[in-house]
């Protein structure tokens, strides 16, 4: 694990804008500085824009049919992520990947749809909030960064490469924080892939349980659809069976994994009463090579 990087080359966002100088040191020290610095703009509904466009498909998608069994529950997410809005900045930033990066702007968009499903099926939509829909549409902007050939590589990573995607959470915290200020989104972005400490980057405080929630609908999202290093995606049963022996092993957080089984299983009785089944029986790819990362302690690149 590390809690901080030396950029090795200049950090600029999609209209090349610079966030920081190569030689810059990255940290969650950084990152907390940066989001204090910032001066928040003006933001536009989801709602008004290309995103809410796009939501439908990510609301139909096979993957979430267990999770939206009704109108009523897919209108509820619906209307919670289109309540959310992103500043002008953000907006290019999903418009860029949506041309550039479909896969990710794809990923964005339903783990926002898992995340809100998640949120509901906890508290209802009372509790249902905007900021939390951001948190998990920007979750992975840190994925802008890390080379394309790296991200479609088929087989295992390592060395640089590894080290690349290591550094996600930590530029996508820092870019975030430059625009957002102190949002729960810089936390979603820095912490998604903490593992209950024991992923990258390192951090002292435990994230939030909307961080682990955020956390837990992204690992569901990118089971559930392809990516260069699996033969096909898990099935929505089998994605969940992979996060419950994570659970177990301490790699993913316990609430957050028994929502998801809990609101795939249609959301209705106590949670409290819902017992983890011992047996995987879900569909897994044939094929695949997903590299768990753990980069050295500390290592200041």
């Amino acid at each position: 694990m590390f809690d901080r990087i030396k950029l090795r080359r200049d950090l600029t966002d999609c209209g090349g804008r610079l966030l920081a100088r190569a030689g810059t040191v990255v940290s969650v020290d950084a990152i907390a500085e940066a989001a204090a610095a910032a001066r928040p703009g003006a933001t536009t509904p989801i709602a008004d824009t290309f995103i809410a466009d796009d939501l439908g498909d990510a609301l139909r998608d096979p993957a979430h049919q267990h999770l939206l069994r009704t109108e009523g529950v897919s209108s509820a997410v619906r209307g919670g992520i289109e309540a959310a809005a992103l500043p002008q900045p953000l907006l290019e930033e999903m418009a860029d990947a949506k041309l550039g990066d479909p896969a990710r702007y794809r990923h964005a968009l339903s783990t926002a749809v898992v995340t809100s499903r998640l949120i509901l099926a906890a508290a209802g939509t009372a509790r249902a909030s905007p900021q939390i829909a951001v948190a998990a549409l920007l979750h992975d902007i840190g994925m802008r960064h890390v080379p394309h050939r790296v991200v479609a590589t088929p087989d295992s990573i390592h060395g640089d490469d590894a080290l690349d995607v290591a550094q996600h959470p930590l530029l996508g915290a820092f870019q975030l924080a430059r625009v957002l200020g102190n949002h729960p989104a810089v936390e979603a972005a820095l912490a998604h892939h903490w593992r209950d400490g024991q992923g990258y980057p390192d951090l002292v405080n435990r994230p939030s349980p909307t961080t682990e929630v955020v956390a837990v609908a992204s690992a569901y999202a990118a089971l559930t659809h392809g990516r260069a290093y699996r033969s096909e995606p898990f099935g929505a049963r089998g994605a969940a069976d992979l996060l419950v022996a994570d659970a177990a092993a301490g790699h993913a957080d316990p609430f957050a994994v028994k929502l998801l089984v809990h609101a795939l299983r249609g959301g209705e009785g106590a949670m409290n009463s819902l017992r983890f089944a011992r047996a995987r029986q879900g569909v897994a790819p044939e094929v695949n090579r997903h590299t768990r990362i753990a980069p050295p302690a500390r290592r200041v690149m």
